[in-house]
């Protein structure tokens, strides 16, 4: 597939796609240090507990997942908790907060801007550690909240070794949790039922066939059959690295190489969210990694970017309306390889 590079209504086109620009172009230093100021102070205030090497820590609790993954809880030296799976970290309870408000209060916030309303019905695919539902929950006009998750062992794991993941989503009623596949669960549900956004928080699919088929087009257009001419579906897309201040690199392959050509291939419009995370390597305490998710529509208007935030999400740790438009530019690298007519093979 090739990118392709015409007018769109003051936007670019991306592959069929309008791709829109950055919110604050030229300004991404600004953006930058907005976005990692309090990235930073937890660097600061935790470097020195012993990040380097998650699987070097104290172990806590170990079991094995409901399809033989192994699941760990390790504890740094300060004490913070980490969750992992298969020796990879999943979330560390110093910053995982970023990662789930941002994950969620963008896309539910850009909903409400757009749609004139706040959102009331939200599918939730993955998430199990609880953290997803423990944000959207925070949403006073959520009236249903439909979470699938394939692997119930993660979430009774979680709640009892990490329970500040979830706090008390999983006693909300609003919360319907099932355990089982959510494609096979998308395709069981009524051709009319549609909600009003659609998150899916899966892992990366680096060499999985299983995972990959969550980021294939013919996955994004059983989403797309379930929703309305307003919904908005976000997905992680995987992390980014050397992403620096100067905005002069970026390296984001799950983003670049599968979810955008297939996002794109689906959905007419998609924006892109980048945010540090507190992950940071030892020899220099600096963030090692940034995440990213991609947001997509049906059509209509360009994505609101100006909002004022409802109450109950005004005083969060990291997302503020500030950050959601930061989040909005990319280092220079990455909005070449976004614009740009280039074939896929050589993002």
């Amino acid at each position: 597939m090739a990118f392709c590079r015409r007018a769109c209504s003051g936007r670019l086109l991306l592959a069929g796609c309008c791709l829109l620009p950055s919110f604050s172009e030229g300004l991404w230093i600004d953006n930058f240090d907005v976005l990692m100021a309090p990235v930073q102070e937890l660097i600061n205030a935790h470097s020195h507990c012993g990040w380097a090497n998650p699987a070097d820590l104290s172990l806590i609790a170990s079991t094995k997942s409901d399809f033989e993954s192994q699941i760990e809880i390790r504890a740094d030296s300060c004490g913070n908790r980490l969750l992992m799976m298969g020796g990879f970290l999943q979330c560390h309870s110093v910053d995982e907060h970023i990662y789930h408000e941002m994950m969620v209060h963008p896309a539910l916030q850009t909903f409400a801007s757009m749609a004139g309303r706040p959102p009331r019905s939200v599918f939730l695919g993955g998430s199990g550690d609880g953290a997803g539902p423990r944000e959207l929950l925070r949403w006073q006009s959520l009236q249903k909240a439909t979470m699938v998750d394939i692997d119930y062992e993660v979430t009774r794991f979680a709640l009892e070794w990490v329970p500040g993941f979830a706090g008390r989503s999983f006693e909300d009623p609003r919360l319907q949790l099932t355990t089982g596949d959510a494609l096979a669960f998308l395709q069981q549900l009524p051709k009319d039922q549609t909600f009003d956004i659609l998150i899916l928080d899966f892992p990366d699919a680096f060499d999985s066939k299983e995972l990959e088929k969550l980021y294939s087009t013919e996955f994004y257009e059983l989403c797309r059959s379930h929703m309305h001419d307003q919904s908005i579906l976000v997905t992680q897309s995987g992390p980014c690295v050397e992403v620096t201040r100067a905005g002069t690199r970026a390296k984001c392959w799950l983003l670049q190489e599968m979810i955008l050509p297939n996002l794109t291939a689906v959905f007419p419009q998609v924006e892109v969210l980048l945010h540090p995370m507190a992950t940071w390597k030892a020899e220099i305490k600096t963030p090692s990694e940034w995440s990213s998710f991609s947001l997509a529509r049906l059509g209509g208007d360009a994505f609101a970017h100006d909002f004022d935030l409802p109450p109950e999400i005004q005083s969060l740790r990291y997302y503020t309306s500030e950050r959601h438009r930061a989040a909005l530019d990319h280092p220079q690298p990455l909005k070449k390889r976004l614009r740009e007519r280039t074939p896929r093979s050589e993002l």
